[in-house]
């Protein structure tokens, strides 16, 4: 007894997004099909561009953090913190006030300058700061969570923005389509309209 096997799951992959011909499906099906797969498969490689950018990202920003040489020593406050002129921002007043500190370089050498520190600090405070190898005043190091947080929106943004630009392009593609299938149905109409009428008033 033979048995007649059905198409495999490629063919019926194929059949249902319209990559196969028949009869029932214009050019236009078709056309709109390849597009989505295409784009589709675009988007997998724009995830795929993205993880590599972000990884990419974290190493340099590890890298960067490694060769600036930072190092962190303690300043001691040498007056209380003096209240300025308050400054706006988008979190409201700064809370912060001027201090004059002094602190020790690596090498043994005293520098002075003032600080931006709490209000509540007071003259023989301790207040930590960063140095570079030269001795200026630097920002804090960025904290591996926040190089790897650094990583992870970079990434998140470029997948983003470009399966926006891929939604977009396929958004303008089947509005293209669609109106070119309506343009072929006027076209299709205006052979078979006239004829179909009189036979349904016969």
């Amino acid at each position: 007894m033979s048995t007649v096997s059905g198409p495999g799951p490629l063919a019926r992959l194929a059949r249902r997004h319209g990559l196969v011909r028949s009869p029932l499906r214009r050019t236009t099906d078709r056309v709109e099909a390849v597009v989505t797969a295409g784009l589709a498969m675009l988007a997998l490689l724009v995830m795929a561009l993205a993880i590599i950018i972000a990884i990419g990202t974290y190493q340099r920003e590890l890298a960067a953090a490694a060769a600036a040489h930072q190092t962190s020593v303690t300043a001691v406050l040498v007056t209380d913190a003096q209240p300025q002129h308050a400054t706006s921002s988008a979190l409201g007043v700064r809370t912060e006030r001027i201090a004059r500190a002094r602190w020790s370089l690596p090498d043994g050498q005293q520098r002075s300058g003032p600080l931006w520190v709490g209000a509540g600090r007071h003259a023989g405070d301790r207040v930590p700061i960063w140095l570079d190898r030269h001795g200026n005043r630097v920002d804090a190091p960025q904290t591996p969570g926040e190089v790897i947080a650094n990583a992870v929106v970079t990434g998140a943004a470029l997948v983003m923005g470009g399966w926006a630009l891929l939604g977009a392009l396929w958004w303008t593609i089947c509005r293209v389509l669609g109106r070119i299938n309506a343009a072929w149905w006027d076209v299709q109409w205006a052979r078979t309209g006239p004829g179909w009428n009189r036979r349904t008033w016969q």
